[in-house]
């Protein structure tokens, strides 16, 4: 084997597949950030509704509050978890004893190249009185 000098060999069987499949890659990962960066605030703000209103219906049922109270405190929840819900969005039920929570709600999210509509929904129920 004979070595060529000044490092020639070096280019002489390369094709750039390399260096393709590493920008590519690049571009992959950068995709997925961008993706993650606009998909994740959304999530994260169900995320965060979601616990504090399974604790607002255990307090609820707890106290006794009226079906207004409780409509009031979520839509103050959600105000604070940045969730764009409406109170036609929850739908409250006192069956057997219980209160029963649903709230479904959808966010937008403009991807550059398109719009996705991610749906949430978020369910809770809570005995009413003292234990």
């Amino acid at each position: 084997m004979r070595s060529k000098g000044n490092g020639i060999h070096l280019l002489e069987n390369c094709e750039g597949k390399g260096l393709l499949g590493c920008l590519f890659v690049i571009v992959l990962l950068g995709a997925m950030a961008f993706f993650a960066v606009q998909a994740g605030p959304p999530y994260f703000a169900f995320r965060g509704l979601e616990g504090d209103v399974k604790a607002e219906i255990s307090r609820a049922g707890a106290h006794l509050y009226t079906d207004e109270v409780i409509v009031k405190n979520i839509m103050d929840l959600a105000k604070k978890n940045d969730v764009p819900i409406k109170t036609k969005d929850i739908k409250l039920d006192r069956v057997a004893g219980q209160i029963q929570v649903e709230i479904h709600y959808t966010v937008p999210v403009d991807f550059i190249l398109f719009e996705h509509t991610f749906s949430y929904d978020i369910r809770a129920a809570s005995f009413v009185g003292r234990l």
